[in-house]
């Protein structure tokens, strides 16, 4: 049994600071890092304990991608890969775990978000979370999920899923640890053993993808560029045949949502060494962007303008 885990940081058990989950931040290489791997590693050992032959790791965390998740920090059978969710159908992949996962935007929980800042997306009469998205886009079985408290309480379609709180919110800015190393080895054992009995995730056909976000008018191109409409002050839209028609849309709604902070980002940030030696006016301006971001949560559909 091939299965991908399809993993996350920001509702990793024992990270509970925003500049944790930033390569730029000293925080990401001292705490970060190092426990994300640890809770992936954890989870992977648990699978192939369960039955499964091989585990494939995608790093679906932007910031240090793709070095966030080294290749010796995984037990033997487990291993990272590039692939993107949305090849997953290609690949034979029999069952998807969810590791790390965080709240959608909108949701007061830790560092709740959608794809990118303050983006929220609705799929149909569904506001979506990123597993929403990923599970989807793999076609496959989604047999369990560890994370965020309130992503649980908020997975809508998703509900029933298998899920083990990993962290609980104290807001959108902080968090604590609800489960240790052990609990998510054994969930994931337990997940693998019960994936046989686990039907297909119910992928949307025709539908209607809708996106938000507060500085929707200053991104106009680039949504257009990716397929949407614009349908309200800080709104868009786009038709949608199946769910596999969304990845151009959700790329670039991705790249609109992190407009504000994208001068400061860098996507080189592979190592302690690069991310010390970064720009320090960068790093401050993106440390102190994501510091605001968190200590604010925001509606669950924004409609008006940034500022008005």
């Amino acid at each position: 049994m091939l299965v991908a885990l399809s993993a996350d940081m920001e509702g990793v058990s024992q990270l509970s600071k925003a500049r944790e989950i930033v390569a730029a931040c000293p925080e990401y290489w001292e705490t970060g890092k190092l426990r994300y791997e640890e809770e992936v590693a954890a989870a992977c050992e648990g699978l192939l304990a369960g039955g499964a032959t091989e585990v494939v790791v995608l790093d679906n965390h932007a910031s240090g991608n793709p070095m966030n998740i080294s290749a010796d920090a995984l037990p033997a059978g487990a291993r990272p890969e590039t692939w993107n969710v949305w090849d997953l159908p290609e690949h034979d992949v029999d069952a998807m775990l969810q590791v790390g996962y965080h709240a959608r935007g909108g949701v007061d929980g830790f560092l709740s978000h959608t794809y990118g800042l303050d983006l929220r997306l609705r799929c149909g009469d569904e506001l979506i979370s990123e597993s929403h998205g990923r599970a989807w886009a793999a076609q496959t079985r989604l047999i369990g999920i560890t994370g965020n408290d309130l992503h649980e309480q908020t997975l809508g379609s998703l509900s029933g899923t298998p899920f083990l709180v990993a962290q609980r919110s104290a807001g959108h800015e902080a968090a604590e640890p609800a489960a240790d190393l052990d609990a998510i080895r054994e969930f994931a054992r337990t997940c693998a053993e019960n994936a046989g009995i686990v039907p297909p995730v119910d992928v949307p056909g025709r539908t209607r993808l809708a996106a938000s976000m507060p500085h929707g008018a200053a991104v106009e191109a680039t949504m257009c560029e990716g397929g949407w409409s614009r349908t309200g002050a800080v709104e868009y839209e786009v038709a949608l045949n199946s769910w596999q028609d969304a990845r151009g849309p959700v790329g670039a709604a991705m790249l609109a949502a992190f407009s504000p902070v994208m001068e400061a980002w860098s996507n080189d940030l592979t190592s302690a060494e690069k991310a010390l030696a970064y720009d320090q006016v960068k790093r401050e301006r993106l440390g102190a962007a994501i510091d605001a971001w968190a200590a604010a949560s925001g509606p669950e559909w924004f409609t008006e303008r940034l500022g008005e």
